[in-house]
């Protein structure tokens, strides 16, 4: 045990007895990463029965001699069932759960997780699946190869009300990708004893610690072949990746695990297998794919309008203007400051963007204020809706207006409630899409602490600035509160705010900045048992709302706090960072893990939220975030205001990057669409398309967008140089259209130039890239007819992929999908045509040594066109071909 000075409630630094402080390198000191190696275990009590879908089979604790090894940090189960699904030939679920049913899991239903409902076992199956009975323990097989890719039989399972154990075996130094939400370095986890703890908590992205999400899924690639597992368990848990194994330490919940084993072994099939399971991504508007601006601390509407000026007078692209908590009154939602943000004014906003092509977003928070005739308090009370005390008083915490009460998702009336809320709001102001913010949920204090205060302010809006001694004397009087409510009221065995078994919180205080882990949710559950569940859900409400006000459109939805299966309902941003080179570099690594959790509309707040940007962080950070899948410039309200035209290199940089990103707009949709069927990410490591490739298994400094687009940031302060690895095969660069050499090698390591205002970016030979010439607004841009780039390979052949449908509505009638192949001098397009109003093909330009000797082309009318040679590149233009039907062209 370590004394370590912990920020916890309202910035209050108190000295508690923690378990670990963090090191340089992420490892986490004096935590005790080692296995319960005294504890029994269990044995399989009987035998197991063959079920419709598998296995089922009763366990025991195994005996025991003066009570060793058990109650280790709550009170142990002694019987359990175990249930074997052979859900699909790619995914196998094992359920260990306490034969009474007392331990709380995931719901199964839209809030939580809807399970497969299965009516026979799957039977062709990439894995085999063997136990032993005494002490129990399981492991999963990859049949094609054999590999043993979950082990647990060396190690003890661990059954207790408010602590599970159980540990897989891994190889050493093994390749392990997942697990979060945590702010990294690095996409790779190393094996140093490193410790990731996963429950829902506001924090401004500190590294190495838990943040807003809770993903308990991770990937393995191991000689090439890739599998991964998802423990679905909402509690609060410590997962450890030491040397040779993965060990995972939850205060709560029942142990249901689910393998993926996919047919190819390919790291985006178990990213694929593991959104059938959780949901695909939702699918995007055109819209969305624009130039996004906010910032917090806008001080009024005149200046929120001379953003908005200063992005069209500098010819920059803007899509969508946003506006934080600065427009409410008092921060009350569904409110508006009289004064700055009058509502006529507000309204007037949202028109003139819409007159001017342009959208408009604005944040909803999940507290409500706690006031007397304010409508979304009072209705909410009526309605009975806001989660409650133990003594079944409304919880009462603290956020941004005062004294808050929180919406509890799961009650039945909750539906009436946002769906009112929502609706009207999004109907006064006329609005493209809401974010939804604060939903861990976020509290600025311990436990009720508004209790008896409706209508009190409390002494301080924003406490953390409130005398160091004044936040101690606040905390304690919370946290005393707190106790004696639950000596009087819970009556729970459990010891819900101080679990026995403390994982490694940033916060400590598993009440701290959250909502009281003893406060109720309609049924009679606690918060500790839905926590990390509460954004999730509250993303649910709020699409089913936005689509009950609006049937016919893509609902918008970015959150904060997020779950496995989030991305059906939302995209996500990467939080509450700093303007800092490290969180540049680690936005790399941070999108990979959210692309990788199911959530491909995501992004990071670029030049970042907190602190000072400087002109050549902000530039270096809009060429990488004109990428990003959500691209937003975001900032805190205490920083200077960072548009990009606060310095001609940035904005430079910025047109010449968004310029790139509105030109690829049809090559980015298409890999939306295909997120939303596959569950794919857009932004894929290196590794992931290449995992034979070992040099790439800790590539997390480059992107690839989709498979055919490769980008070479600079990440490091003061470089105008990147050392950049290309995969086997060539490459084009992008402005130049000249191959990278000629050199058909696994592991390529090139230095590329990057003055201040570029960023490399590089196109794969083999592919065929759907193009738009690119204007200051998506809808303009996608009004441009469609370019194809056509890249050959050494073979002098591509292909490609073109999705087309009317951009926004849920329900599509026509929709195309287009195939692009080019072999042997012949361009064929064929597929799917059944999107009538298709803006038609202008130009083709292909690039690559086979278009020597081409002159001209012609058509399946035997019309010839003529080839204008462009330094290495044969380019046809003004060709006027509809996209309505196949054809093709045959180049001579």
């Amino acid at each position: 045990m370590v004394k370590r000075n912990v920020s916890l409630l309202l910035g209050t630094a108190v000295t508690v007895l923690c378990l670990f402080s963090s090191t340089a390198s992420g490892a986490i000191e004096d935590v005790n990463f080692g296995v319960s190696t005294k504890a029994p275990g269990y044995s399989i009590k009987g035998k197991a029965h063959k079920t419709k879908t598998g296995l089922q089979f009763p366990l025991e604790l195994r005996d025991i001699q003066d009570d060793e090894g058990i109650d280790l940090y709550g009170k142990t189960v002694k019987d359990l069932f175990v249930n074997v699904d052979f859900e699909e030939s790619d995914r196998i679920r094992i359920k260990i759960a306490d034969k009474n049913q007392k331990q709380v899991p995931v719901p199964d239903s839209p809030l939580g997780l809807e399970r497969p409902k299965l009516r026979k076992a799957a039977k062709k199956r990439n894995y085999d699946f063997k136990y032993t009975s005494d002490p129990f323990g399981f492991q999963v097989i990859r049949k094609s190869d054999k590999a043993i890719i979950f082990d647990t039989t060396d190690y003890p399972l661990v059954f207790e009300d408010q602590y599970l154990e159980i540990t897989t075996a891994v190889p050493s130094d093994a390749n392990i990708y997942g697990f979060g939400e945590t702010t990294l370095p690095n996409f790779r986890r190393d094996s140093i004893k490193n410790v990731t703890t996963i429950f829902a908590r506001d924090a401004g992205c500190p590294f190495y610690e838990n943040v807003y999400g809770h993903h308990p899924f991770y990937m393995e690639i191991r000689d090439g072949k890739a599998h991964g597992a998802l423990l679905l368990n909402a509690h609060g848990m410590d997962v450890f990746t030491v040397d040779g194994r993965i060990t995972w330490k939850v205060i709560g919940g029942i142990l249901e695990f689910y393998v993926f084993v996919p047919d190819d072994d390919k790291p985006n099939s178990v990213v694929h297998s593991y959104t059938d399971l959780v949901g695909k991504p939702m699918m995007i508007s055109h819209w969305m794919l624009g130039w996004h601006h906010c910032r917090w601390g806008y001080r009024d509407i005149d200046h929120v309008e001379s953003v908005v000026k200063g992005y069209k007078d500098n010819n920059i692209p803007l899509e969508a203007k946003w506006v934080d908590i600065d427009y409410m009154d008092t921060f009350q939602d569904f409110t508006f400051d009289p004064k700055n943000f009058p509502e006529e004014r507000m309204i007037k906003l949202g028109q003139d963007l819409h007159a001017n092509r342009q959208r408009f977003v604005v944040m909803v928070n999940a507290g409500k204020h706690y006031i007397s005739n304010y409508e979304a308090y009072e209705n909410g009370h009526e309605l009975d809706i806001f989660m409650k005390n133990p003594d079944n008083e409304e919880y009462v915490g603290q956020v941004w207006p005062g004294y808050t009460v929180y919406p509890d998702w799961f009650h039945p009336n909750i539906s009436k409630y946002w769906n009112y809320h929502i609706g009207s709001w999004v109907e006064k102001l006329s609005l493209d899409g809401l974010w939804v913010d604060m939903d861990e949920p976020a509290a600025f204090c311990v436990g009720s602490c508004g209790t008896g205060k409706k209508d009190v302010q409390p002494i301080s809006l924003e406490p953390w600035t409130l005398p160091q001694e004044k936040q101690d004397e606040m905390f304690a009087e919370e946290e005393a509160a707190i106790k004696k409510l639950a000596a009087d009221y819970v009556t729970d065995s459990r010891d819900l705010l101080y679990p026995k078994y403390a994982i490694n919180n940033g916060h400590g205080n598993l009440s701290t900045k959250t909502g009281s882990m003893i406060s109720m949710h309609h049924g009679g559950v606690y918060h500790y048992d839905l926590h990390s569940l509460y954004g999730h859900s509250e993303c649910k409400l709020t699409r089913d709302a936005l689509i009950e006000h609006n049937k016919t459109e893509r609902p918008f939805i970015l959150t904060r706090s997020s779950f496995s299966g989030s991305g059906r309902y939302a995209g996500h941003w990467t939080g509450d960072n700093a303007s800092k080179w490290k969180y540049l570099k680690s936005s790399i690594t941070e999108i990979f893990n959210v692309q990788m959790f199911g959530i491909s509309y995501s992004g990071a707040d670029v030049c970042g939220f907190n602190d000072n940007t400087t002109e050549t962080l902000c530039t270096r950070w809009q060429e990488l975030g004109a990428f990003y899948p959500f691209a937003r410039n975001h900032n805190a309200k205490a920083p200077p205001s960072q548009e990009p035209y606060q310095w001609e290199t940035t904005a430079e940089a910025t047109r010449i990057a968004l310029g790139i990103r509105y030109s690829l707009l049809p090559y980015y949709y298409t890999l939306f669409e295909e997120s939303n069927r596959l569950g794919t990410g857009v932004w894929r490591p290196l590794i992931f398309e290449y995992p034979e490739v070992d040099a790439f298994l800790d590539n997390d400094n480059q992107v690839l967008v989709g498979a055919d687009i490769l980008l070479s940031p600079v990440v490091y302060e003061n470089e105008t140089t990147v050392d950049a690895e290309f995969p086997p095969g060539l490459w084009y660069d992008w402005y130049t259209m000249k191959p990278v050499d000629d050199i058909v090698d696994s592991e390529r390591t090139i230095t590329l130039d990057a003055p201040l205002t570029h960023i490399p970016v590089h196109v794969r030979g083999g592919a065929i890239v759907p193009l738009k010439t690119p204007t200051l607004l998506v809808e303009e841009t996608y009004e441009s007819p469609y370019d194809l780039l056509i890249a050959l390979d050494h073979n002098g052949e591509a292909q490609g992929r073109l999705y087309i449908d009317d951009g926004h509505s849920i329900e599509q009638s026509e929709t195309s999908d287009i195939t692009f192949t080019f072999k042997h001098g012949v361009l064929k397009v064929h597929g799917k045509f059944g999107y009538s109003k298709a803006e038609k093909l202008g130009t083709i330009k292909i690039v690559g040594a086979h278009i020597r000797g081409m002159e001209t082309a012609s058509t399946t009318n035997k019309e010839t066109v003529n080839i204008t040679k462009e330094d290495d590149a044969a380019v046809l233009e003004d060709l006027n071909i509809d996209l309505t039907s196949s054809f093709s062209l045959h180049f001579e």
